[in-house]
């Protein structure tokens, strides 16, 4: 996770969570994708390496209502169309970032996006408009500082799990999930 990660959760407004084919539906933007009940996602090493030759590939996770997506080295769900259409009668929050320390924090409501940018530089972001809409980020601006040794990895996971109550551990990715795969791009 140190490397690179893209981590969604989606909480829904009714308190239902989604079915694994809504998730698929939303992400795919309908195309083809295989939904995989339960399996073992760390046996499947092609889907850990992003590649224009690859599938791509999300962990699915329920907890009560939400829904959480992981992709180890893939950035779907931090981005437009995706994030929005996650959040279609919710809230949907997402964090990537990859070894180049590339990354994006991003929050769409309803099917808008409210914020997405880049956390590197916190004076380009600190006035956004949208933040009000985000309390929970606007709280942890400071630990976003790297250049005062804070880890901003840590405070994009803080932030979301403060948003949602959801929790991403090592230990989260060893256990059996559900998870999608797709070789048809996700952003149209």
């Amino acid at each position: 996770m140190s490397e690179a990660l893209c981590w969604t959760v989606v909480v829904p407004h009714d308190g239902r969570p989604m079915t694994l084919t809504e998730i698929g539906d939303r992400v795919s933007g309908g195309a083809g994708y295989h939904a995989y009940e339960t399996a073992s996602f760390e046996d499947e090493e092609d889907y850990l390496v992003s590649s224009e030759d690859s599938d791509w590939a999300m962990l699915v996770d329920h907890s009560g209502p939400l829904t959480a997506l992981l992709e180890y080295n893939g950035f779907r769900g931090v981005h437009d169309p995706v994030l929005p259409r996650l959040s279609v009668g919710g809230r949907a929050y997402s964090a990537f970032w990859n070894v180049n320390a590339n990354n994006r924090i991003s929050c769409a409501v309803d099917g808008e996006m409210v914020l997405s940018f880049d956390t590197t530089f916190i004076e380009d972001w600190i006035e956004e408009p949208g933040l009000a809409r985000w309390p929970e980020l606007r709280a942890m601006v400071p630990y976003f500082d790297w250049q005062n040794g804070q880890s901003w990895r840590a405070a994009m996971l803080t932030v979301i799990e403060l948003a949602t109550g959801a929790r991403l551990t090592e230990g989260w990715t060893e256990e059996e999930r559900s998870y999608l795969t797709s070789q048809e791009a996700t952003t149209g």
